[in-house]
């Protein structure tokens, strides 16, 4: 089981009899059983045909369009929440107190994530900055439940993000990349450009773990629900960041899987090349079915899917 990918110009897949038909150029590189394909990502010059996104969509296999940073511009996921589930989900997310008790369990979550993934670090690591920024995120951890409002946890949240990125010259090689803290939109450097795709490819992976938990992605309570983005999607996201796309960038910058040369820098923005999004996609897909002993040998794909599945249970209650 695992995503298929079509990115590359030429690239299409059309169904010939009860199998998925990759091809190149109009050459057939391979044929997949429907069952074996998780979910098909699609790039701007990449073609799949109607046949093939009807037996994807009967077999519930979601089909996800995505630009060159790897940012979700169309998808389609088998999103069923009744009329019952969706008035409950607007109700408890829209509570006061449920949404500063909500908030308080994803920052707090969201933080000893940050410190654990830095605490690992200084196994490894002699540097006093690493020790003291992880004792900072320990205690900022433990005052998440004294805070009485959600522009509060807000702005903790926002403190512990900025101290954890400060240690992030500790944790690679500064002679080989540059760190000038967390760029987002657009990156300015190579591992910040990493970080987006791997955040990018992180909203599909939570996406479909919401849509899977009978959740409605467009309803949330820590982001803003201004209807310019999905906000249970991105709420849901800080609980992953760090195990998930952190633990994976720094892997593949310190063991050198992916270089600064890989990497095209202009005036506007800094992006991976495209023939090393190849190395991407297969390291990113060989971390998301490896398991993992602190998730109960469960792969990371899995890991979302019952943790997503946990939180939704707040709104059954």
């Amino acid at each position: 089981m695992g995503m298929l990918y079509l990115l590359s110009e030429g690239s299409s897949a059309r169904k010939v009899g009860p199998r998925i038909a990759v091809e190149k150029d109009g050459e057939i590189i391979g044929r997949l059983p429907v069952r074996s394909i998780d979910g098909v990502i699609l790039g701007k010059y990449s073609i799949i045909s109607s046949q093939a996104i009807f037996e994807m969509l009967e077999q519930n296999i979601p089909i996800f369009y995505i630009d060159e940073r790897g940012k979700i511009i169309a998808h389609f996921c088998n999103e069923k929440q009744s009329a019952v589930r969706l008035m409950r989900q607007l109700e408890i997310f829209s509570d006061p107190v449920k949404q500063i008790e909500l908030s308080r369990e994803i920052v707090e979550e969201k933080i000893f994530n940050q410190y654990n993934l830095l605490k690992q670090y200084t196994k490894s690591k002699n540097s006093e900055k690493l020790s003291a920024v992880v004792q900072k995120l320990k205690k900022q951890s433990e005052k998440i439940s004294t805070f009485k409002t959600v522009d509060e946890i807000r702005g903790a949240e926002g403190i512990a993000a900025k101290n954890y990125f400060s240690a992030f010259p500790e944790l690679i090689d500064t002679t080989r990349w540059s760190w000038k803290g967390r760029s987002q939109h657009p990156a300015k450097d190579p591992v910040n450009a990493l970080l987006n795709y791997g955040y990018a490819f992180l909203e599909r992976e939570v996406r479909i773990a919401a849509a899977v938990a009978g959740m409605d992605a467009r309803f949330g309570f820590f982001h803003s629900n201004d209807g310019r983005k999905d906000s249970l999607v991105y709420d849901l996201m800080e609980l992953f960041r760090q195990p998930v796309i952190d633990r994976l960038v720094l892997n593949l910058v310190n063991r050198k899987m992916i270089s600064p040369e890989n990497f095209v820098t202009t005036k506007e923005d800094c992006r991976l090349e495209f023939e090393a999004l190849r190395t991407w996609c297969t390291r990113y897909e060989e971390h998301m079915a490896r398991g993992y002993q602190e998730y109960e040998e469960k792969n990371l794909r899995d890991m979302i899917t019952a943790r997503v599945k946990k939180f939704s249970a707040h709104i059954n209650r």
